[in-house]
């Protein structure tokens, strides 16, 4: 069913505990938005945070009429926040972004670009990437090997927490998390199986300038194969038939 979007852009930024970074995110988007004269929202999408992180997001709801504070009772995980926002949005355009502060929402602009350009999905990739080397290590095989050679798409950062989707076509391509411990590692394959055209552009990538990240990078390659193994199993004939397009 065709859906009435009342904004442009809907900027998810997923929250789990990161309470000193919500409100300074929250002003440079606003700013940017500003500047850009676009009708654009935020979803303050707090994944059951322990830390402080909801009352933050409650003032910058009160405070500010388009932003929106949504909070899982209990923490869900990162694909389950990413479905509730994509259902929540009200832009034509979707948003997703990490609430660390480690991308720089002065790149909003560029996403919705290439977005007017007709694709359906953008996906930033990191450039100089500020993570540790073992978890640049594990993204770098984790893309190689799963992402290109395992399912055929050809993207350079799978994992970046900066996308923006085409609302519509998110909700339509089924993200679906149950049975899955990350789907979220396996959001453009998912789009791209679905029929979504996909590119990327180059993006900054900050050190987190308060809190840490709660991501254990000694569990995510186990994890991340079982996940894998369920992904080829549910959706078998849609990359089989997608490999096929690809060969064409």
């Amino acid at each position: 069913m065709d859906r009435s979007y009342p904004l442009e852009s809907t900027c998810v930024l997923l929250i789990f505990n990161e309470k000193d970074n919500i409100a300074p995110l929250v002003k440079d988007i606003l700013k940017v938005y500003k500047k850009i004269k676009i009708q654009g929202e935020i979803i303050l999408l707090d994944d059951g945070s322990t830390d402080g992180s909801g009352k933050v997001c409650r003032k910058l709801d009160d405070l500010y009429d388009n932003v929106r504070h949504i909070r899982h009772p209990q923490n869900q995980g990162r694909s389950w926040a990413i479905r509730t926002g994509f259902n929540e949005a009200k832009g034509k355009i979707t948003i997703i972004m990490d609430g660390d502060r480690q991308y720089d929402p002065k790149k909003i602009p560029a996403f919705l670009k290439k977005m007017e350009e007709g694709w359906d999905v953008v996906s930033g990739n990191r450039t100089h990437r500020k993570d540790s080397w073992i978890r640049r290590f594990i993204s770098r095989v984790y893309n190689n090997f799963i992402i290109d050679r395992g399912l055929k798409l050809e993207v350079g950062d799978q994992n970046s927490g900066f996308k923006s989707f085409d609302t519509d076509k998110a909700r339509k391509m089924m993200f679906e998390p149950e049975g899955f411990k990350g789907l979220h590692r396996f959001i453009l394959p998912l789009a791209a199986i679905k029929g979504m055209s996909i590119t990327e552009i180059s993006i900054e990538h900050f050190d987190r300038p308060k809190g840490k990240s709660y991501i254990k990078f000694y569990t995510v390659p186990f994890i991340t194969y079982i996940d894998y193994r369920r992904f080829r199993k549910k959706y078998r004939k849609e990359i089989k038939d997608y490999g096929k397009n690809q060969r064409k």
